[in-house]
């Protein structure tokens, strides 16, 4: 198997890959949601972690992912890789395509699910900040 060969199959692979640990992202970011509503910060600790560990991992295929491409010629956007899953027989391209639209789909859902969280998270810490110092609420003349 030649090199190229050898790298589009890594590509591919780890693309099918990445899909299935976006799905699990997804679930995480549903789960911290949950213990964000409950405030249930012990459990909040040790599922950051996980998903830390998690983000780790697509970050290294993302690295990886971007090495390939440039190592191939093409660039490492969406650009070269449509350009790349064209170049490559109809079955594989059409799995290549669909992994790769299904990534993308999944990435969108765990950014809206992390904003959500997010502004939970602010949300939760303006309430806490009023609740805490009181006295900032009606401050509006100069201070002291």
């Amino acid at each position: 198997m030649s090199d190229n060969s050898s790298m589009v199959k890594t590509l591919l692979n780890e693309l099918n890959q990445d899909v299935a640990h976006y799905q699990q992202l997804v679930a995480q970011l549903k789960q911290q949601h949950v213990l964000l509503v409950n405030r249930d910060n012990q459990a909040l600790i040790g599922h950051n972690q996980q998903l830390q560990s998690l983000m780790a991992l697509l970050n290294q295929h993302a690295t990886n992912r971007h090495a390939i491409l440039t190592r191939l010629g093409v660039t490492a956007n969406n650009e070269g890789m449509q350009k790349l899953l064209s170049k490559l027989p109809q079955q594989v391209q059409q799995k290549g395509m669909m992994l790769w639209q299904k990534l993308y789909e999944l990435t969108l859902n765990c950014q809206e699910l992390n904003n959500t969280n997010g502004r939970l998270l602010a949300q939760q810490k303006q309430l806490i900040d009023r609740l805490l110092k009181p006295e900032q609420q009606y401050c509006y003349g100069p201070g002291e």
